[in-house]
């Protein structure tokens, strides 16, 4: 297995991509805390998410996974569902010692409690669910955004109203990356390796397309709602944020125009690719 196919397998983007938006998370609402407190949370904080966000990547793998072995108690399945576990364990367990030792607010508990939960849920039940697709997708998207949030609610309950509408953005555009990641698969008549069947075979790629401008033009209206809230540093924001609605928008008319046309298909991806990239760019400068 080459390096590509080994970050595309355990997902190694997003393990990082979650942890910067938990730093980003952590920067945007700073000044609600001391400057030893708010360090102490970028360090600790990110160390917790990492975790959890690792978890979950493993979590998706071994939903995606083929359970022709899965008799064997410890085979290679097993073995990935037991370090994702135990990688929220740590996490959790790491939390849990910041939140009573410092101190911290314990409604960090309670959101990985409910996380956990969820985690559960879906190694007992979403595996033997034939639409499980929607639950892999929405695990990814959740935990590559949701460190905005988590980060927030680090430093203070009171999190920035700006604050959602970062997540919202972030959760709207990685979606919608995933689900054209899907319909490019299916347009290409992949092999059916898997035994579960991907968002864009259950959606059809025509609804697939729908939905992704429907989240690309929701991702626009999340960039610019924060212009009229009090982030930080409204024009550090404006440039990376106008240059990431651009890009998206291209991409939104590619999708429309050329309908999945094989030959555009990867230049849309780079598209939105390089939007999540000038979008988080924007969410940092916003916290300067």
């Amino acid at each position: 297995m080459n390096v590509k196919a080994f970050a595309d397998k355990y997902q190694l983007v997003n393990w990082f991509k979650g942890t910067i938006f938990l730093l980003l998370g952590v920067l945007n609402s700073r000044f609600d805390v001391g400057f030893n407190w708010f360090v102490d949370n970028l360090i600790f904080g990110a160390i917790i998410y990492f975790l959890i966000t690792v978890s979950g990547m493993l979590l998706v793998l071994y939903l995606k996974s083929p359970k022709e072995n899965a008799e064997k108690r410890f085979g290679k399945i097993e073995i990935i569902k037991f370090i994702s576990a135990g990688l929220y364990l740590a996490g959790y367990g790491f939390a849990g010692i910041i939140v009573f030792y410092f101190a911290r607010n314990i409604m960090i508990l309670i959101v990985l409690a409910i996380i956990g939960i969820v985690w559960g849920i879906s190694f007992l039940y979403a595996d033997t669910w034939k639409e499980k697709s929607i639950v892999i997708n929405l695990i990814i998207a959740i935990m590559v955004s949701f460190g905005l949030l988590f980060g927030a609610l680090i430093n203070d309950l009171s999190i920035p109203i700006f604050v959602y509408f970062f997540f919202l953005g972030a959760f709207s555009l990685q979606l919608s990356k995933d689900l054209l990641k899907s319909c490019k698969k299916v347009v290409k008549v992949r092999e059916n390796t898997e035994e579960y069947k991907l968002l864009a075979e259950l959606l059809t790629v025509k609804k697939s397309q729908n939905i992704i401008l429907v989240l690309q033009s929701l991702t626009i209206v999340f960039l610019v709602i924060p212009l009229f809230t009090d982030i930080f540093n409204y024009f550090l924001y404006l440039i990376p944020m106008l240059i990431a609605i651009i890009l998206i928008v291209i991409s939104a008319i590619f999708n429309y125009i050329y309908d999945f046309e094989t030959e555009y298909m990867g230049r849309v991806f780079i598209l939105m690719r390089s939007g999540m990239f000038c979008l988080i760019i924007a969410y940092f400068f916003a916290s300067i």
